[in-house]
This record gives structure tokens, sequence and C-alpha cells, in this order.
């Protein structure tokens, strides 16, 4: 499940990355949008979320580079940012690196530039969601619903359920929707977010999303 939605981009910046070079213009994780060089860059500089996901791609990658996978990373860079030229649209860029952000949030530097967050269920079952910003006011999130069966972890009896989603906060929570589900994120403070779930969303063991996750600090 993927939710598609500032005038700063770090295209230049992630594909200065993927190629391993020093990009001179970028400013943190973005580039001057002055000096644009691409249709595409020239998207993401007139579209709030688009700047933002751009921020927070840059963020991710890099910190998935410096993991073992890098050299796997990078290449995967490279031929995202090669397919992603041919975006014409808003729509086109957000679903692009709505995927990828997605996938470099799941592997392993990604897990570890995010905040964790966790809420503990019944029967040992709980949820964690892991987050990228806000960043003006938007954030990338992975939310994962576990299911623990009869078997118990230890013999691989779980089932793990995940939903990507790009989210606008800038007006409060944020709702997305996949089919019959509905899920709407709010982040209460630093420290905690809450989820709210309604209609059918098909989770294993009759789990659910919602819940209050509060932040990981390795101790329960």
């Amino acid at each position: 499940m993927r939710a598609l939605g500032g005038p700063a981009s770090a295209v230049a910046c992630v594909a200065a990355l993927a190629l391993g070079i020093p990009n001179p213009s970028a400013r943190a994780a973005s580039f001057d949008c002055h000096r644009t060089s691409s249709a595409m860059e020239s998207l993401v500089c007139g579209d709030a979320a688009l700047g933002a996901r751009d921020e927070i791609m840059a963020k991710v990658y890099a910190a998935a580079r410096r993991t073992e996978a890098g050299k796997s990373v990078e290449a995967k860079q490279r031929t995202w940012l090669a397919t992603v030229q041919a975006c014409k649209a808003v729509s086109c860029l957000a679903e692009a690196y709505d995927a990828r952000i997605a996938e470099l949030q799941r592997s392993e530097g990604g897990v570890m530039a995010a905040t964790t967050f966790f809420t503990e269920k019944s029967a040992g079952n709980h949820g964690t969601l892991t987050v990228m910003g806000p960043v003006r006011g938007f954030a990338s999130v992975s939310l994962m619903s576990n299911f623990v069966g009869v078997g118990g972890i230890e013999a691989g009896d779980v089932d793990t359920t995940a939903t990507d989603a790009f989210l606008d906060l800038r007006n409060g929570p944020a709702t997305i929707f996949s089919r019959r589900c509905r899920l709407t994120f709010e982040r209460l403070d630093a420290n905690r977010w809450k989820v709210a779930q309604a209609g059918r969303c098909d989770l294993a063991g009759g789990t659910v999303h919602a819940g209050i996750c509060v932040r990981w600090t390795g101790h329960r």
C-alpha cells in the first residue's frame, strides 16, 4: 500500500552520491533550484511533496550506501535514476520515489537511518513503525504488523504485513487508502505516533495496525 502525495531538490545530490562523487552545489540533502539541469529536477523543484521526497531519498540512500551492500545499492540507484528521468509528470515521479524510498527504508542502512516506533499487542503480536522525517511537513513511513502463530517466533511461525506510505502532515493527521482499508497516521510528539484503522485491511490472525506507537529505545 502506498500513498502518493520544497522548492529545493536533492536529485543532483543523489545522482552524485550514486556515482560516488561530491556535489559542490548541494545544500544538506538538496541542491540549488536556480541551477536545475533537467526536466526532472524542474518538476521536483516546483512541487513541495516531491522536494521532501527527494530530501528523504538522499538521506536514506546515503545510509544504505554505507552498509556492506553498498555496491548493490549504488547499482540499483543508477538504474533507478536512469529510469525515472523518463517521467514527465509529478504523479509519475511521486510513484517512482515512493517505491524506491520504501525499498531503501527497509534495507539495513535505511532501518538504522529511520526512527523506529513500537506497539505491543495481545498474545505476543506487535507492530513497528519506521519513520523518515518529518521533512517540511512530510514523512515516509513503513508500518509492519507481526502475527505470531502457535509455533512461536523460534519456529518461524510469524506472518508480517507491511504498509508503506508517504504522508502529508502539514494540516495534521494523514489518511491513506487501499481498497477497503483506511489508515490514519498522526504524529503526537517526537516519541509517539497514533495509527487508526478502519475498514477491512486483511491482516493475518485478525491483528490490526491501530495503536499508539512509542519510540523504540532498545528496551521494553
